[in-house]
């Protein structure tokens, strides 16, 4: 998602001069909405009663915009800690953007992002890779976000929710994908920040304001499971951590000693003997970032793991026997067969797997059988 999108959607909540806390602003219909923590306005004990002329809401311009009304009640604010802004509109409407709105992310696929302001700092900032933990079952439509614990605490302060409180509001978004998808605001840091977890309220609560005539369409999370856009971002976290000191550790540990038997006694029927160590390891890196991404991403989505599945075992029932008179015959039956496999992949799973995926497995699927028994290179009979 391109962050200048993102910082659009920030808004920074005063009273008077005083910054109180992070938002979502938005423009819907005629209007320029904010979405919030409801304890931002009405204290953490909701004992509070905001009087609006004094609040405003800067956004990503630095424009303050007078807080209207409170669209939600202070019930509905104490049960759910959720808030919806209607502001004065001081700038163009044109200038903002709306979100998707989507239920809790629960698909471990999703990477999280959020962008709010500390309340001790001058500027907002973005803080990414934070994946769904669970749900909160006592308190409804609040869920939990892990995030590096590192980043809840700075070199003063112990505890982070002594010094990040102005984050409360921040808006959660889908990081690893090319739309601006809402899924919430922070409300809560538990724990002082001890538990590398981040608490949140799903934008779903707001379905109870349907009676206000605020009825935001609310997306399924579900529905993103098989949408391709996801994975580009993943893939290249993948593809960051297999470098050349991985592919090391994995030749020299003895439980991958057959797989490397099998290599080395295969590639010098289709190398020359210079070629023979650049593909040794091009071979190992591929098989390293089809096991990753297939661990990391298909593991966790049980409906795309069974499409592939059921897609390989079929075709792994094939005979896969090259037969060369020469090391360039060799190669060409090699491709021949990672093409051929790679438009099977296509053409079964295609449709909800980007072209990039079915790359990498096709790729993966050959520097399997190379390092298996599967593949045969054989003298042209």
């Amino acid at each position: 998602m391109n962050i200048s999108n993102l910082n659009v959607t920030t808004g920074l909540i005063h009273i008077a001069d005083r910054f109180i806390g992070s938002s979502v602003i938005f423009p819907w219909k005629e209007d320029l909405l904010c979405l919030t923590a409801s304890h931002n306005l009405f204290g953490k004990k909701f004992d509070q009663s905001p009087t609006l002329q004094n609040w405003n809401v800067v956004d990503h311009t630095g424009v303050a915009h007078p807080i209207l009304e409170l669209l939600g009640d202070h019930d509905f604010a104490k049960l759910h800690d959720i808030i919806v802004l209607k502001l004065d509109c001081k700038s163009s409407l044109g200038s903002f953007s709306c979100p998707i709105f989507c239920t809790i992310p629960k698909n471990p696929t999703h990477s999280l992002m959020f962008r709010g302001r500390y309340e001790s700092s001058t500027s907002s900032v973005t803080h990414k890779k934070l994946c769904f933990n669970s749900v909160c079952e006592r308190i409804d439509h609040h869920f939990l976000c892990s995030i590096d614990r590192s980043l809840l605490t700075n070199n003063t302060y112990s505890s982070g929710s002594d010094w990040l409180g102005g984050w409360s509001g921040s808006g959660l978004f889908i990081e690893n994908h090319k739309k601006l998808i809402c899924a919430g605001v922070i409300v809560e840091i538990p724990n002082k920040g001890d538990d590398g977890q981040i608490q949140f309220v799903s934008v779903s609560a707001l379905s109870a304001l349907k009676p206000l005539g605020i009825e935001l369409p609310i997306m399924d999370s579900e529905e993103l499971n098989f949408d391709p856009n996801l994975s580009k971002s993943s893939l290249d976290a993948i593809f960051d951590t297999i470098d050349e000191n991985a592919i090391t550790e994995w030749e020299n540990n003895d439980i991958n000693k057959p797989q490397l038997i099998y290599i080395n006694s295969k590639l010098p029927n289709v190398y020359a003997e210079d070629q023979l160590e650049i593909n040794k390891r091009l071979i190992i890196k591929k098989l390293l970032l089809g096991k990753a991404y297939i661990t990391a991403e298909l593991s966790n989505n049980e409906q795309l793991f069974t499409l592939y599945k059921n897609a390989y075992k079929v075709y792994d029932l094939e005979d896969k026997n090259i037969y060369a008179d020469n090391k360039s015959e060799a190669r060409l039956g090699v491709t021949n067969i990672k093409n051929e496999y790679e438009n099977y992949l296509s053409e079964c799973i295609g449709t909800v797997f980007s072209a990039s995926d079915v790359k990498l497995l096709a790729f993966y699927g050959i520097s399997e059988w190379i390092a298996d028994c599967s593949l045969s290179i054989l003298a042209n009979e």
